[in-house]
This record gives C-alpha cells, sequence and structure tokens, in this order.
C-alpha cells in the first residue's frame, strides 16, 4: 500500500484546509459573503466551528473565516451564536477522549493527576467553571488542552458546559467584532 493511500484522510484534510485558507487570502470577504448567501454563512460557520473546535491545527482557518464573514458583512452577534455551540463540540470530543483516557494516562500522571484533583477540590465550587470560561473565553490556545486536563482530573462535563459554551462565544464574538468594527472596537478594553 502506498504512502498517500495509507494517509489519505490526512492529505484530503490539509487539501481542504489550504484551499480554504487560500481562498480566504485571495478572494474579498465581501464576495465570499455574497456568493455563500447571509443565510447560509451561519450555516458554514456552524459546520466550521465543528472542524476548528477539534483539532488546533484547524482553529486558526475558523477563526480567520469568522473573521472574513464578519468582515463581508455578516452579523458578528449571530456568527458567534452559532459558532459558540460548534466549538463546544469540538471540545466534548477532546473532553471524551480524556475521560476514557484516563486509564491510559493514570500510571504515568496519576500522583499528578490526584495532587491537582485534591487542589481543585479544597478551592470553592465556581473555580472550575470560571477557570473554564477565562480559558475558552480569553486565552487564544485551543480547548483540547483544557477539555483533556479537566476530563483527566474528573470533572464532569455538565459542570463546564455552560461556561466553556459561553467562552467560545465570548471569544467568537471579539473576532468578529473585531473585524467589523476594527480598532474603534479594540479600544474599549485597552
Amino acid at each position: 500500500m502506498s504512502f498517500f493511500r495509507r494517509h489519505h484522510r490526512f492529505f484530503s484534510i490539509a487539501i481542504f484546509l489550504g484551499a480554504a485558507i487560500g481562498i480566504l487570502y485571495y478572494v474579498d470577504p465581501a464576495h465570499i459573503v455574497a456568493a455563500i448567501g447571509v443565510r447560509n454563512i451561519y450555516a458554514a460557520t456552524f459546520l466550521l466551528a465543528v472542524v476548528g473546535g477539534v483539532s488546533a491545527l484547524t482553529a486558526t482557518s475558523f477563526y480567520a473565516a469568522v473573521f472574513a464573514f464578519a468582515l463581508g458583512g455578516a452579523n458578528p452577534f449571530l456568527l458567534a451564536l452559532f459558532a459558540a455551540p460548534g466549538v463546544l463540540l469540538g471540545d466534548a470530543v477532546f473532553w471524551y477522549l480524556g475521560h476514557h483516557g484516563k486509564a491510559v494516562v493514570r500510571p504515568a500522571l496519576g500522583r499528578v493527576t490526584e495532587r491537582i484533583s485534591r487542589w481543585v477540590a479544597a478551592r470553592p465550587p465556581w473555580i472550575v467553571p470560571a477557570g473554564a470560561y477565562l480559558y475558552s473565553g480569553f486565552i487564544p490556545l485551543p480547548g483540547e488542552f483544557l477539555m483533556v486536563a479537566l476530563a483527566l482530573l474528573g470533572i464532569p462535563f455538565k459542570r463546564i458546559l455552560v461556561p466553556t459554551l459561553l467562552g467560545n462565544y465570548t471569544l467568537a464574538l471579539i473576532v468578529a467584532l473585531s473585524a467589523a468594527y476594527g480598532i474603534t472596537f479594540a479600544e474599549l478594553f485597552f
């Protein structure tokens, strides 16, 4: 079996992402929104968010697409509203993998996770949801790191579901508003 056949999924995804990045780089955002249609742009945002939420490699192109859609005239609040649940689905995949990977990781990191679990248990109950919101809403790092860590610590997904969803909404809204209003919006924070 040839190298390309064995890794056809990887190459298919790489070609798709390369094409998407190329289109976003060379085509005016207003033309993209006009071609897809304003009504369809929100469904496309959701689908891109699901793909973008599954990997750190695709998150950059997802946020570039949100930026381009907002720049092309799409409503930033609706973009964020459709993006947040999509990213949450991608995050849920990694929480699930972390939850079911405990048995594999426990021999190597058992003492560390136990120590961190005790530290978290000694804190107020709101600390984990607040941390999940702050991480997913304001720190531009992949959500899979947070999800795997919380799953390994035994934090139930329902405890972080709403804060992570709100954090994903916040980050997508910041990206979309930055595109729509540019420096005027950024000046509000600084």
